[in-house]
């Protein structure tokens, strides 16, 4: 029996001594980081049934500075993998303490020499961390103690945007951004997003508009246009929508602070990650999406892209961010430009503070294939008006009025994706006529009175080639016109984005191509010169 007692207490203290000789395991990647890099770290207990991991960075030997939340999570406490981003060149020392009890612990140690700097994350696959630690301190809105790191989500967003545009100098960093654009952050409210796209946009050379996309028919065309789409994606966080899945149903998101997404989302089974064999699997977990990252100093997750369900997005609602969608060239290439009003024959753009017309066909629409435009002339007798995806008439739009011309974007069988005045949207095939852009050979002029071009008076725009027909328009003398088709004493003209009769003493041909233009006006010999007839 006393035998069996001192090999009952040997086996005990053997068991003692093997876990005090026992360590812990810490490897970590890449073996020799920069200022900046992203430091990959594993942690490999050497017993079962751990309680907590505990993570400590020192600088140069003193502590670190931690800022994170107060978080007691069973998934916090028994993370074996975690980063961290080193904030200056030193000597770092990490060291990891393992509970097994109150009083059972182990802690093991590494020192990681940190030295010369990663270079500034850019490119248009970047997708920034905005949680990771690197942006404590950076400030956003320094007055009212808000940092990039807490508040400055829209401002990550708006970089993820700019970069994925081919816009990759300094002034887009995140830090940049948020010193020139902290003025759109408001204390208690965040940064007022629809005000700094707005105001992106001109600095920057791209297009928004005020109305948000709420429908899947518009997301579609406009992802599909090869649009961006920033947007609330929950309450109080904003991302970037980049791209569509094959099939049409999910979104591909940017998001700079996942956490926020999957914990403040209400709706849940609308996030999902991409396999390697193109299928999705829905996830309610972000350590699930490939390449996620989870920062041990703010116990936040980095940045993540995965797909969304699209009718959650639509539901929340998309900003577009649409690059330089039509160019023209002003004799030195072809640059991107916005539209003053649009023909089959001529067109007006403006870029900045200039202003040049240009024959329709020479326009380039950039989505997909670089292509012409096509034009529709409305033809409804009370006019039309521009809808949203959901059939619903735009709001505080006014109406396009019989004759008006419009630029049409994408023809569908249903609905026309259109420009005009300022807003994308919908047109109703039935109210249209879709015209080709005009070739070569077409008839100008200028609206005259008793045969001058000067002076303010104006000329009557008739519905038909008729003097007592309805008046749509007035133009001033001196307005340039391009002729469609004669009938009678009357032209039917084009000129400001309209179409309409005017009768013949009120307008002046160019004379070098009047003669030649005649041939093919009603009962003059056909040449082969093509004139549209508005038909």
């Amino acid at each position: 029996m006393k035998r069996l007692w001192m090999l009952l207490v040997f086996l005990v203290l053997l068991a003692a001594c093997s876990a005090a000789a026992a360590e812990v395991k810490i490897t970590y990647t890449p073996e020799n980081p920069r200022v900046g890099d992203y430091v990959d770290v594993t942690v490999a207990p050497d017993r079962e049934n751990y309680q907590e991991i505990a993570w400590e960075l020192l600088y140069d030997e003193e502590k670190s500075i931690t800022y994170r939340p107060v978080n007691n999570s069973k998934e916090t406490k028994l993370r074996t993998t975690a980063s961290f981003r080193p904030r200056k060149e030193c000597t770092c020392t990490l060291r990891i303490t393992v509970s097994y009890g109150k009083k059972d612990k182990e802690t093991a140690e590494v020192t990681i020499p940190v030295s010369g700097f990663a270079p500034a994350q850019e490119g248009p696959d970047v997708i920034y961390s905005q949680k990771d630690g690197w942006w404590y301190k950076k400030w956003y809105s320094k007055s009212n103690g808000r940092d990039l790191q807490k508040s400055a989500c829209a401002i990550f967003t708006l970089s993820h945007a700019l970069q994925r545009m081919g816009i990759t100098d300094e002034s887009v960093q995140p830090e940049v951004l948020g010193k020139t654009y902290s003025y759109f952050y408001r204390p208690g409210e965040g940064t007022n997003n629809s005000g700094l796209i707005a105001k992106a946009a001109e600095v920057y050379d791209f297009v928004t508009q005020q109305d948000l996309q709420r429908s899947v028919k518009e997301i579609t065309a406009s992802l599909k246009q090869g649009d961006l789409l920033t947007f609330s994606i929950v309450d109080g966080h904003i991302a970037l929508g980049d791209a569509l899945s094959e099939d049409g149903t999910k979104v591909h998101i940017v998001d700079s602070a996942p956490g926020a997404t999957f914990d403040r989302i209400r709706t849940k089974g609308n996030i999902f990650y991409r396999n390697a064999d193109g299928t999705f699997t829905q996830t309610d977990n972000p350590d699930e999406i490939p390449g996620s990252r989870w920062f041990f100093e703010t116990h936040e997750y980095g940045g993540m892209e995965y797909w969304m369900s699209i009718d959650y997005c639509a539901l929340r609602g998309m900003r577009m961010i649409r690059k330089p969608w039509l160019k023209a060239d002003p004799g030195t290439g072809a640059v991107g430009v916005s539209v003053e009003y649009v023909g089959a024959m001529m067109s007006k753009v403006t870029r900045g503070e200039e202003s040049w017309r240009v024959p329709t066909r020479e326009l380039i629409l950039t989505s997909g294939e670089p292509h012409a435009p096509k034009i529709a002339v409305v033809t409804a007798k009370k006019g039309t008006t521009l809808k949203d995806g959901t059939g619903k008439v735009i709001p505080k739009r006014k109406a396009i009025r019989t004759n008006a011309l419009v630029l049409v974007l994408e023809a569908g069988e249903d609905a026309y994706y259109a420009w005009w005045d300022n807003t994308f949207g919908y047109l109703t095939p039935a109210d249209v006529t879709l015209l080709d852009a005009e070739p070569e050979g077409f008839q100008t002029g200028l609206i005259a009175m008793n045969g001058s071009t000067s002076g303010t008076r104006t000329v009557a725009v008739h519905r038909n080639p008729k003097a007592n027909s309805d008046k749509l328009e007035s133009w001033k003398t001196g307005t340039p016109v391009c002729i469609v088709e004669k009938k009678g004493d009357f032209y039917l003209l084009e000129a400001k984005g309209f179409r309409g009769w005017v009768h013949e003493k009120y307008v002046i041909l160019d004379q070098a191509e009047s003669a030649e233009a005649s041939k093919n006006m009603e009962g003059g010999p056909d040449d082969g010169q093509e004139i549209n007839k508005g038909k």
